[in-house]
């Protein structure tokens, strides 16, 4: 018995010993794992801050899709005169300077019905920015422009098209801000075109409507040559004179720009 009892208690010790351990353990443990995620952020920091400077480093180039390409052996002083003559013929910018254009991708692929896409540089940052303007003057001719950004930036992009599709399905205003997807509301159609028709018959001989558009309310002259301003949830544009309409179209034009 009593050699029992004394192999009782020496067990009961290393039990006690090895929850004390298990204990330890498990406190390092989870300092590891805040160590860990820590780290982990600091990664994703990184990976961001390096995804941002390389998009930065490309912010005077474009890309340029469903531009034709020869079968074999484009250079790239063909492909840049190609580039340009699109800038100059379709987007009617004819003094844009480019620092290099080429294709992207295995030239293999040039012998297939899908060309190659197209990495433009260009000297200066305006003349990118007004290519970006004017691209919608491509509408149906299968050519697209789009900002060069990283895979990184591109896949983060990608994920967010179809909220973006259906915010534009809803008839909302849908943007990309670099990566950042911004949705906006539009203008009361119903309400716009209350004011904005140019042939209504209220036109001239004084003419009212509402234009829902944030959370001011704009109101024309009524004889004392002033604009006042209150808060509102609607916009109400009132008047009886064609200078006064000028003015309120001309507001609400700056208002939807």
């Amino acid at each position: 018995m009593t050699d029992l009892t004394k192999s009782l208690e020496f067990s009961q010790a290393e039990i006690l010993d090895l929850k004390n351990n298990e204990k330890g353990l498990q406190k390092l443990n989870k300092e590891k794992q805040v160590a860990v995620e820590e780290l982990q952020s600091r990664v994703a920091e990184l990976n961001h801050r390096l995804n941002y400077q390389e998009d930065y480093t490309r912010r005077n180039n474009l890309r340029i899709s469903g531009l034709k390409e020869q079968p074999v052996g484009e250079t790239w002083e063909q492909t840049a005169v190609n580039v340009s003559k699109i800038l100059e013929e379709k987007l009617q910018l004819p003094s844009v300077n480019l620092e290099r254009a080429h294709r992207v991708g295995p030239a293999a692929a040039a012998a297939s019905s899908h060309p190659r896409a197209v990495v433009v540089r260009f000297k200066n940052f305006s003349d990118h920015e007004a290519a970006i303007r004017n691209a919608s003057k491509l509408k149906g001719t299968g050519i697209y422009i789009n900002k060069d950004l990283c895979p990184a930036s591109l896949e983060i992009k990608k994920k967010q098209f179809p909220l973006m599709k259906k915010a534009r399905e809803d008839g909302k205003i849908a943007f990309f801000r670099h990566t950042r997807l911004i949705i906006r509301e539009r203008i009361d159609q119903r309400s716009s075109s209350s004011v904005l028709a140019a042939d209504s018959p209220h036109v001239g001989a004084g003419f009212s409507g509402w234009v829902a558009h944030g959370d001011s309310t704009v109101r024309p002259p009524d004889g004392t040559g002033r604009v006042s301003s209150e808060t509102t949830g609607d916009r109400r544009v009132s008047g009886d004179s064609t200078g006064c309409q000028q003015r309120v179209l001309r507001d609400i034009d700056k208002l939807v720009t």
